[in-house]
């Protein structure tokens, strides 16, 4: 697993679902990070939060940097990716890049 660069790509992902739909959009994305973007280049880590109210699923996503985020963009397996999460039918979805600022850890 590559390392966090000193400028990492961070883009957070929000999917709204209907009760009940967590699960099985997750579990499509997953099925993808296994067969194909856990293997990308710059690929470092995708955590998946869900609401209380499993109304909701974030996904916190970091590559090394943008570039090898832009290479995950423009892989030829994106469009079954979509293709995916759109099957599951999300009510909305927002995605963001931030900036690492500061991290703590115990």
């Amino acid at each position: 697993m590559p390392e966090l660069s000193s400028d990492p790509f961070i883009q957070i992902i929000r999917f709204r679902v209907v009760e009940g739909q967590a699960e099985p959009l997750m579990q499509a994305i997953f099925d993808h990070l296994d067969d194909w973007i856990s293997g990308c280049d710059g690929f470092v880590s995708s955590n998946f939060h869900v609401s209380g109210s499993g109304l909701h699923v974030i996904n916190y996503a970091q590559w090394r940097d943008k570039t090898a985020f832009d290479g995950f963009l423009h892989h030829p397996r994106q469009p079954e990716l979509a293709d995916a999460i759109a099957q599951q039918r999300p009510e909305r979805v927002e995605a963001d890049s931030f900036a690492l600022v500061r991290s703590v850890t115990a």
